[in-house]
């Protein structure tokens, strides 16, 4: 919709002041209100291309400028019905016949000019033939008496808006209440409450008072004391049912199509008369006589009574009674209802529960906007043929024509929101036939698979209702029906707790900062191949998800498992998950199951509506979730992972996955936590066995019976543990404690960065502190990727160390040698002692291999590849290759000496994680970042060299003060 200015030109004590009121979108038509009353309008090159006169002169003779709104309506001869309304409340007559006093103006807001839409007496009669309401009775209106005093107000209040507007500046002036829409007087929304206390004078309450009432209670209630109304409302004492009722649309047809708005679009809505342009309509009357100047305001004579339109959300529980849509309807209230919301200021709105589809959309429908919203909304002949089609995900859950509305209704969150959200468009421009194309998803589908002009778009629409404050299109096809068939439905619908994690972040869609998680895991699995194992709800509740952060100290009083289970989302907020955590106390000597095991104190819980940012228990809870659905969705189609020879897969995060069994008819899995405990022998292994397949558009859900974990050990851990890898680990571990051997070579004193630099192992103290495991320290590089160590077994180092390989020892022991008699190191000696230390870091960091590298041994056939390792040449700054070669049921790295090193295939594969916590591990709540590594044994006493030149004999390094230089040179500073 193109842009409009509305510039108005006033004159306060001789100044001529101009301001600009932005409506709708960018674009180059300007719109000028001009003192003389003429409406011009303008390209973007400034050239007139309208020119719209309003009239000075009134068109109706019986109309006198000097006279009131009253006294001209008198003179008219033919508005005594409408004349009666008003005689009704001494307040709204008073400010038609210009006689508001001092202490109205003050205490009541009431205001000097109005603009009038006025029905004459013909107009009354035809609405007395022919309009829906009754009496306390129940009994048909056909008569003025008929009519309650709320059914007066709602009418009266209809007709007129404060100030002085012209026909042709409804949709730019200010005073019009909602640019589209016409709300009864000067308030906000038709569902602020007001109370009717009898007599001729409303009382009515500002919105920004503490009188408002809960209509989610209210609502269908007696009021014994008066009669509850809101502005826009048809409402007594016993039809609390009216609130639902609204205003009414205005529309300009020569203000919209100056919009880009065709008539032939207008028309289609009901916005336009079908025999010309030009026309203005108020709800369902046409002014007929525009811009009749009074005393005190304006007269606008309408065709008919303007009624209130019932809202968007009326018209939705009325059609949930009829037979053409009204399961389409009743999918959408299944998520909606009438709330108070404290947070609203000046209004209490139609606002919608935390799974209310509308939220997902700009809350579309919970508070009044410039832009009117449209619903589109398939018959129910349409979304049951779509239900029971056979190549729909929801048919592999039983849906059948038997239950399917049963079935349909009882759709998970996860399924529901994403797929009817998409129905609700935020401007009905989108909905207009010339702009069909405009209705995508936000995966970029068409809405209506097969509509492809506007043509074939006005066949497929049964029906258009225009409601107070928005559309519905009522069409013969499903909207979003491609992404129903999409590739997660079946995750979400068989797997409640890993759908509501999937979709977590669409509650917040345009809020990023507020989701829980920072990957939007649908998004980036859309039109993918993946497979997704799946734990089923059963395996989750019952066996639950170990928690990692608990495991980070060594005191096992501490470690918790955490059972998660369905949860749903009551009110709205920040960061939430619609799942429940509770903890239970771990131990790997016995079976995890909660329907024995005992619960720990309420205390350790976190349930849906819990922000999981700054929440108790909550940042555990979306840690394990994370880590949940980082290790449980594999980018490959499960035809590339079945009946082959291969084993060993990564994730989508890159935790391993070992495939224990994979056929066409059993698959067992493990996560790296699974492979720790089968090879302790714990009591709780936890194989995680196939329970059964779904297959969707593009992926596989392969449902598991209970959940892959990565393991909680790290790398420090797995070098340290492990007895053939001692001699490596101390070498690694001795640089970290050489701090005066480090600041005496390299002045690293005060550079706490530098210091970092010369080390495997990253201090857990100081401003570089990085928390790992207790008593534990973390890779110093490649964090946060996925990285192997090819780590030389104690034979392999002694083999280097006798081809002179320096230790942390020897190299102390040359310095202390090397001293001058005032106990000073010389340079030469410096740079040969910088060589040695520069030698032996440099060969520890040159096992370390980017990617991550399984040995399979039943696999025949391989590729080679290269890596880069973390070892640095300091000269170009390019990190050192070696050539990775799988095949023939070998892995073997080829290194700077162009020979292959093979891996011992008792040491291979070798699982660690090196998880970094936000705080010490007593006090964390999540794992910052995390790397996952693959170790493997280097058979055959052997080790990996990182620099030709040095084959054989590592002291040719340092053999000359020359040779050290130029050493230092490449791999130093």
């Amino acid at each position: 919709m193109n842009t409009i200015y509305k510039h108005t030109i006033r004159r306060i004590f001789g100044c001529v002041l101009l301001s600009t009121l932005p409506l709708g979108v960018m674009a180059q038509n300007v719109r000028v209100i001009k003192r003389d009353g003429t409406i011009k309008m303008y390209d973007g090159s400034k050239q007139n291309i309208k020119v719209t006169p309003v009239p000075t002169v009134n068109t109706n003779d019986k109309v006198k400028t000097g006279s009131t709104l009253y006294d001209n309506l008198q003179a008219l001869g033919n508005y005594t019905t409408y004349l009666r309304l008003i005689d009704s409340f001494g307040g709204i007559q008073r400010a038609f016949k210009n006689e508001v006093t001092d202490d109205e103006r003050k205490y009541n807001g009431s205001i000097d000019t109005l603009t009038v839409f006025a029905p004459n007496d013909e107009a009354f009669a035809r609405f007395f033939a022919h309009n829906a309401w009754t009496d306390e009775q129940g009994n048909a209106i056909s008569s003025y008496e008929q009519l309650s005093d709320g059914q007066k107000l709602s009418l009266i209040y209809m007709s007129y808006i404060p100030g002085f507007v012209t026909a042709n500046s409804l949709h730019v002036s200010e005073s019009a209440r909602g640019y589209h829409r016409l709300y009864s007087y000067d308030r906000q929304f038709n569902l602020v409450p007001y109370k009717h206390t009898g007599g001729t004078d409303i009382n009515t309450f500002s919105p920004n008072s503490n009188s408002y009432i809960d209509y989610a209670k209210e609502l269908n209630q007696h009021i014994v004391d008066g009669v509850w109304i809101g502005y826009g409302t048809i409402g007594n004492n016993t039809d609390g049912a009216f609130a639902y009722s609204g205003g009414t649309m205005i529309w300009n047809d020569d203000y919209w199509q100056y919009n880009g708005l065709s008539h032939d679009d207008l028309a289609f809505i009901g916005a336009a008369a079908p025999e010309g342009s030009g026309h203005i309509t108020i709800g369902n009357a046409h002014i007929t006589q525009p811009n009749q100047r009074c005393k005190n305001g304006y007269l606008h004579l309408v065709d008919e009574v303007v009624v209130p339109q019932p809202n968007l959300m009326y018209t939705l529980t009325q059609a949930r009674f009829g037979d053409k849509y009204s399961l389409a309807s009743s999918l959408i209230q299944r998520f909606n209802y009438l709330k108070y919301d404290s947070d609203y200021t000046e209004y209490s709105a139609l606002i919608n529960d935390g799974d209310s589809a509308m939220t997902v959309r700009n809350s579309l429908l919970d508070r009044v906007a410039i832009k009117t919203p449209a619903i589109i909304l398939p018959t129910d002949e349409a979304l049951k043929a779509f239900i029971l089609a056979s190549d729909n995900p929801l048919g592999q859950c039983g849906i059948n024509q038997d239950n399917y509305y049963d079935m349909l209704m009882s759709l998970p969150r996860e399924v529901l929101q994403p797929f009817v959200k998409e129905w609700f468009r935020t401007s009905f421009t989108d909905v207009l036939p010339s702009r069909y194309s405009n209705m995508r998803s936000a995966k970029g589908h068409q809405l209506l698979a097969g509509v492809t002009t506007p043509e074939a778009y006005k066949l497929a629409v049964q029906q258009v209702i225009t409601a107070a404050d928005g559309i519905i299109v009522v069409v013969d096809a499903v909207p979003n029906a491609e992404d129903l068939r999409n590739e997660l439905t079946f995750v979400k619908l068989a797997g409640r707790v890993a759908g509501a994690a999937l979709t977590a972040n669409d509650r917040y869609e345009g809020e990023r900062r507020t989701s829980p998680f920072s990957t939007d895991y649908q998004r980036e699995m859309h039109n993918k191949s993946f497979t997704m194992f799946v734990p089923t709800d059963a395996g989750l509740e019952q066996y639950g998800l170990v928690d990692p952060i608990s495991m980070a100290s060594n005191n096992r009083v501490s470690w918790r498992y955490w059972s998660l289970t369905p949860d749903s989302i009551s009110s709205n907020g920040t960061c939430q998950i619609a799942v429940a955590a509770r903890a239970y106390r771990y131990d790997y000597n016995k079976v995890r199951n909660t329907e024995t095991d005992r619960p720990l104190s309420a205390t350790y819980s976190s349930y849906a509506n819990e922000n999981c940012a700054t929440g108790n228990y909550g940042p555990i809870k979306r840690q394990l979730l994370t880590d949940m659905l980082d290790q449980h969705i594999v980018l490959q189609d499960v035809n590339s992972l079945l009946n082959t020879q291969r084993h060993w897969y990564l994730s989508r995060s890159g935790m391993p996955i070992y495939m224990k069994e994979h056929t066409n008819t059993n698959i067992v899995v493990n996560g790296g936590m699974q492979i720790d405990l089968n090879e302790r022998d714990a009591a709780d292994k936890h194989d995680c066995n196939l329970q059964f397949v779904g297959q969707n558009s593009t992926g596989t859900s392969v449902f598991i019976d209970r959940p892959m974990q990565p393991t909680t050990q790290n790398v420090y851990q797995r070098l340290q543990s492990n007895d053939d890898f001692g001699m490596f680990f101390d070498c690694a571990a001795a640089l970290n404690g050489a701090y005066d051997l480090k600041n005496q070579l390299f002045d690293i004193e005060t550079s706490e960065a530098l210091n970092r630099k010369y080390t495997i192992f990253a201090d857990f103290s100081g401003s570089y502190a990085r928390y790992g495991n207790a008593n534990t320290m973390l890779v110093n590089f490649f964090h946060n990727f996925n990285y192997t160590i090819f780590v030389p077994t104690n034979e392999g180092m002694q083999k280097a160390v006798e081809a002179g390989l320096p230790t942390i020892e020897s190299i102390e022991q040359f310095v202390e040698e090397s001293l001058d008699d005032n106990g000073q190191l010389p340079d030469d000696k410096r740079e040969q002692a910088q060589a040695r230390y520069l030698t032996l870091l440099n060969f520890l960091k040159y096992h370390f291999c980017d990617k991550s590298y399984f040995l399979e041994p039943d696999l025949e056939s391989g590729d080679i590849e290269q890596t880069t390792t973390a070892c640095i040449d300091a000269s170009n700054q390019q990190a050192l290759t070696a050539d990775i070669n799988s095949g023939n049921g070998m892995l073997m790295v080829r290194d700077a000496s162009n020979r292959y090193k093979a891996v011992k295939p008792d040491l291979a594969n070798i699982i660690a994680r090196d998880a970094e916590f936000n705080d010490h591990p007593t006090r964390a709540r999540y794992i910052r970042s995390a790397s996952n590594v693959v170790l493997h044994g280097i058979d055959n006493a052997d080790y990996l060299l990182f620099d030709n030149t040095l084959n054989g004999d590592f002291t040719r390094a340092w053999r000359t003060p020359s040779a050290a230089r130029k050493f230092v040179k490449k791999y130093g500073k």
